[in-house]
């Protein structure tokens, strides 16, 4: 008989906004999923609307109000979960043939009729950021983000998931590889449309920014990686996880784990809130920086309020899509003495 396992949830030293329109997009997205996601099995779509990926994007962003300007948001939280649930178990060579396709699209060009769908919304959601004012070097800076989330990210996770036996990562390792293949760097981006104002390239690339977004990356990979826990503890193959590193490396029990794991997710939330005080001088973009900072606080525990408050079924039994180069056999079956508690 399992030992029950308590799997804390994740808190912050900052508020949780809620957004006004929060579910704005629930109808428009089956939209998509009909028009543009039919390389996915009419069960897999079937799986992907009640999951409410859209609304990751209103929860996330809380403070804007404008449907124009969150709707391509709304797009790429789609698009990006997708591309992972649907290309993780892609190889490596066919992966990067497809990261160039995808930043060629969202730099610019248009996809042919006959290729697959979700260009279409990569397409969509460039010329709706243009179309909102958001200038062309941020354009290249969210393409360039979601190309390193494919190669950085998806493509380091390959060999394990391809992997005969079970192989488990260092915890240095993996948290390298998890803080791309969350998908938070380009997702970290739209802080800019959200609120109306790119931040400029010299604030951007500053490192006390460059750590605050690499925070945001691993607050969500944690966060992540508690939710997913109940459904990946029984996969036969699944390495991927914090708890399952952290277990393996140091020895530990389950629940230890889950202890430690919280242990280094409230560290860097502590590091955040501290850098997000302790900002260096941006002269005339002073207000701007902390405001991007701010907001990247806002990501993170609105990521949670999505998780714990939404409705979402994406973490339930056969709630995900089969990849590209999946099975039907790689659904898990959720145990009953697995629960969460705060």
């Amino acid at each position: 008989m399992r030992e029950e396992l308590i799997v804390p949830k994740c808190h912050y030293p900052w508020p949780t906004v809620n957004s006004p329109i929060a579910n704005a997009f629930d109808d428009e997205e089956k939209d998509w999923y009909d028009n543009d996601y039919t390389f996915i099995s009419e069960e897999g779509i079937r799986r992907c609307k009640p999951q409410f990926l859209s609304r990751v994007a209103t929860y996330m962003n809380p403070t804007c109000d404008s449907i124009e300007r969150m709707r391509p948001c709304a797009r790429m939280m789609i698009y990006i979960t997708l591309f992972d649930d649907y290309f993780g178990m892609t190889p490596a060579k066919e992966l990067e043939v497809i990261a160039d396709r995808v930043y060629e699209v969202m730099m610019g060009e248009d996809p042919r009729e006959d290729e697959i769908g979700i260009l279409r919304q990569m397409a969509a959601a460039r010329k709706e950021w243009l179309a909102n004012g958001m200038p062309q070097f941020w354009i290249e800076r969210i393409s360039i983000n979601f190309y390193e989330f494919i190669m950085y990210g998806i493509a380091e996770e390959i060999p394990f998931k391809q992997a005969e036996n079970r192989t488990y990562p260092l915890l240095a390792h993996y948290l390298s590889f998890r803080r791309y293949s969350i998908g938070m760097m380009p997702y970290g981006d739209l802080t800019d449309p959200a609120i109306n104002y790119a931040l400029p390239v010299h604030v951007y690339n500053h490192p006390i920014m460059q750590r605050c977004r690499e925070l945001l990356c691993l607050l969500i990979a944690v966060q992540n990686d508690f939710v997913s826990l109940k459904k990946e503890i029984e996969i036969d193959h699944e390495c991927l996880n914090i708890i399952f590193v952290l277990r393996n490396q140091y020895k530990l029990s389950y629940q230890e784990a889950c202890t430690e794991a919280m242990r280094i997710h409230n560290a860097h939330a502590q590091e955040l809130d501290h850098l997000h005080n302790n900002l260096p001088d941006f002269g005339e973009f002073q207000e701007a920086a902390y405001d991007h900072v701010y907001h990247i606080k806002l990501h993170v525990s609105g990521c949670a309020n999505w998780y714990y408050n939404s409705g979402t079924s994406r973490y339930e039994h056969k709630a995900f899509i089969i990849p590209q180069y999946g099975k039907e056999g790689d659904d898990a079956i959720i145990p009953h003495s697995i629960f969460v508690k705060e």
